[in-house]
């Protein structure tokens, strides 16, 4: 027996072969919804049934008084887990490139210093580096380290190797656990520039203290990832008690410790 597939499927599909093909690239307005009814020869109400797949997939988006566009890349990260952000979309088949904006010595303020557990005004070694999904800038990483560390990777050619890379294999300091902060913020003009967005827009950023085996403090990472490219993602575990009185307590595990390494 063949199953008919409905036709505003059908129509969501097209569109999302276009999309990821290519054809339609992020930030592009759809045409308006009458022209795409004419397109589909479908009734308003059959394209409006496919924009609302398209837009519970997160591959489109509708401003109110603008228009129907497509959406910019939008990340899941698992925050409990201590990972690759980079080798993260890679491995979900995202053409994942690295620009390294500049490497430069600079004094480290009150936020990094303690961070480092360094005075204020140490001089450490700050990488900026841009990450980009398909050409478009998906985050912007500050990446601080302490002096002794930092004059080693200042020699490493960071556009070729990772700074994880650079650390465990040329230096022998391997991370071993992090501390990680996600905040929302609006974006500076320099990171909004950098990012490709206008000044203000919503955005996480992301503070994370790594340590190496020995409880050192090894990096201190700011990165900023406009709201629009980013969904945070946990997995909760819930764990039944024994019986209490009348009633069954449900505890929610709120806290894991990270696995893995980081290769930011």
């Amino acid at each position: 027996m063949v199953t008919r597939v409905p036709r505003y499927h059908r129509i969501a599909e097209s569109l999302r072969e276009e999309i990821r093909g290519g054809a339609l690239a992020p930030g592009t307005r759809l045409a308006n919804q009458r022209a795409l009814a004419e397109r589909y020869g479908v009734t308003l109400m059959t394209l409006r049934q496919a924009l609302g797949v398209l837009e519970r997939d997160r591959l489109i988006t509708r401003r109110h008084g603008l228009g129907t566009f497509v959406a910019a890349p939008s990340i899941d990260y698992d925050i409990l887990q201590l990972r690759r952000f980079a080798g993260d979309l890679s491995a979900k088949g995202e053409h994942v490139t690295t620009r390294v904006l500049g490497t430069r010595f600079a004094r480290a303020d009150r936020r990094a210093a303690a961070a480092l557990g360094l005075d204020p005004g140490s001089r450490v070694l700050a990488v900026e580096r841009l990450r980009l999904v398909g050409g478009r800038p998906i985050s912007l990483q500050r990446s601080l380290l302490p002096p002794g560390i930092g004059e080693e990777v200042s020699r490493a050619n960071l556009a070729v190797t990772p700074l994880r890379q650079v650390l465990e294999f040329k230096l022998g300091v391997a991370i071993d656990r992090a501390r990680e902060t996600v905040s929302a913020v609006r974006l500076g003009h320099r990171e909004a520039h950098r990012l490709g967005c206008r000044a203000g827009a919503p955005a996480f950023e992301s503070e994370r203290v790594s340590y190496d085996r020995a409880g050192r403090p090894i990096v201190f990472d700011r990165v900023f990832i406009p709201g629009d490219r980013f969904r945070i993602t946990r997995e909760l575990h819930y764990e039944q008690r024994e019986p209490q009185d009348a009633g069954v307590a449900v505890a929610v595990r709120a806290e894991a410790v990270p696995t893995g390494r980081d290769e930011r």
